[in-house]
């Protein structure tokens, strides 16, 4: 069996992403959908549950008075609220422990690049005409989820893959792909597809790292341009850097200033701060 072919084996065995949380995600696409209904569905994962009351009764929302019942938190915490919440608790538990170690990330700092790339998204989505604001938020989350199984083979392989990197000619994705067959992007959008994802979700995970992708369907664009940000600043950078070649003038499709960036990592900072209360990053 090659290298490329053991990988991809392991989609067959990857653990299903919660069905509550492909449900909820779907009622919630339907402005009809009563609460009650959500409430009904939302029960039968505990995990997510407890995260909704957790979060509900957190500082951020300011209650006067303790939150106990799921229904009631549902109207709280409102749709748009919850879509997120739903996506992010039900992702986290693929980020547990040391799974991006393969790539020189110290525990945790994985989910926490992932959670900043998601608010990032959010803070940009008004200027990208098009985009569903749920599906932007939901592909930003997952986007490096590829490398939380591919982690352990890029460790296998480590002092290759960095050797070539070093030429200069070619980036850590690039190299990740002629040496292990397949780049964490495309694992990634392969594993959301095993998923049940939506195809644009798929395709803006594969292409995060295209140099290409501001030119291309405006989901895959603003994950990119996300994810590139929050790296710039620090937010989950390993080994392999600032692994991506997007080109500046691309931003002028979406009508982004610098002004606006800075804007943008200003508040993500913020927001951030806050996730980590919230989600224990």
């Amino acid at each position: 069996m090659s290298r490329v072919e053991e990988i991809l084996g392991l989609v067959k065995h990857v653990q299903p992403f919660p069905k509550v949380a492909q449900r909820v995600m779907g009622l919630l696409a339907d402005p009809e959908t009563d609460v009650r209904l959500l409430a009904e569905v939302i029960q039968y994962d505990e995990v997510i549950t407890a995260n909704v009351l957790k979060i509900c009764n957190a500082p951020y929302f300011g209650l006067s008075r303790k939150v106990s019942s799921l229904r009631e938190a549902l109207v709280v915490i409102g749709d748009k609220n919850l879509k997120d919440i739903i996506i992010t608790s039900s992702s986290a538990r693929f980020y547990k422990g040391a799974v991006g170690s393969g790539y020189e990330l110290e525990q945790g700092e994985l989910w926490r690049h992932s959670v900043a790339v998601a608010i990032m998204v959010k803070q940009l989505v008004g200027k990208v005409q098009g985009v569903d604001s749920g599906a932007a938020f939901t592909a930003g989350l997952l986007h490096d989820i590829g490398k939380r199984f591919l982690s352990s083979f890029v460790s296998d392989d480590f002092e290759r893959i960095m050797a070539r990197v070093s030429e200069g000619e070619r980036s850590f994705v690039e190299v990740e792909q002629e040496i292990l067959g397949v780049s964490h992007a495309n694992l990634g959008g392969i594993i959301l597809k095993h998923w049940e994802f939506p195809e644009d979700i798929q395709q803006a995970v594969m292409l995060h790292h295209d140099p290409e992708v501001l030119s291309k369907e405006p989901l895959a664009a603003l994950v990119a341009l996300s994810n590139a940000l929050v790296i710039s600043m620090g937010i989950g950078v390993g080994a392999d850097g600032l692994a991506t070649k997007l080109q500046g003038e691309g931003l002028r499709r979406f009508g982004i200033t610098r002004s606006h960036l800075d804007m943008c990592m200003a508040n993500l900072l913020h927001e951030l701060e806050e996730a980590e209360e919230l989600l224990q990053l």
